[in-house]
């Protein structure tokens, strides 16, 4: 099991004080293996037993066990003369595809070509670093020869999402699942017949309530 996938695609249904937990580990998880109990719930402002609690909800008998699989799951970050930096480099990229992969719904990804092909349009919705993904995503789509536009300008979303049509597809973008101005545009989408795709780090999120595909 990758705990950290688990811990992604559970995200929207953590309590609060769960998520919390949940944030610490993402972002400081080669710290856990080095903690005790007491000490990450007095850094994290919980308690052990909700620790106790969060670690059984995403797969792991106990807290120690929780430690043993993040140690297991983490890429080793040490660079050495033998292996030097692109050794590091492979491996890491590596571990980021694995752990994507695991995330990804094939037949989900089949439905959208499917979308893709028979689109009149295709417009793409992000902002900050998911519209620069959705640059990236218009530019392959471009060369492959699709009508295909992305729009970042949260105004442009309001305006573009009011005149689609029952011909258009449009691809919502957001780590978070919870960006306002994507989710509004979407729904607006919706409202005209588009068909909606959306493209996040977390099921359940409120993307996702619009989308046709997630």
């Amino acid at each position: 099991m990758d705990i950290l996938c688990e811990i992604q695609r559970k995200y929207n249904d953590f309590s609060d004080k769960e998520k919390s937990i949940a944030d610490y580990i993402m972002q400081y998880g080669d710290k856990i293996k080095n903690i005790n109990i007491t000490d990450l719930a007095k850094e994290i402002g919980t308690s052990g037993a909700t620790i106790i609690r969060f670690a059984k909800k995403i797969g792991c008998d106990s807290f120690v066990d929780m430690k043993i699989k993040l140690g297991s799951n983490k890429v080793e970050t040490h660079v050495n003369d033998e292996d030097g930096i692109f050794s590091y480099a492979y491996q890491y990229y590596n571990e980021v595809i694995e752990r994507t992969k695991m995330l990804i719904d094939k037949e989900a990804i089949f439905r959208i070509v499917n979308e893709i092909k028979k689109a009149r349009n295709i417009y793409i919705y992000g902002v900050g670093s998911s519209g620069l993904t959705g640059e990236e995503m218009m530019q392959r789509l471009l060369r492959m020869g699709f009508n295909v536009h992305c729009i970042s300008d949260s105004h442009m979303m309001r305006i573009n999402s009011s005149i689609v049509s029952e011909h258009d597809l449009v691809i919502g973008i957001s780590i978070s699942g919870e960006t306002e101005e994507v989710i509004h545009a979407l729904k607006i989408s919706r409202e005209n017949g588009a068909k909606i795709v959306s493209i996040t780090s977390f099921e359940g999120s409120s993307i996702s309530k619009y989308s046709d595909i997630k």
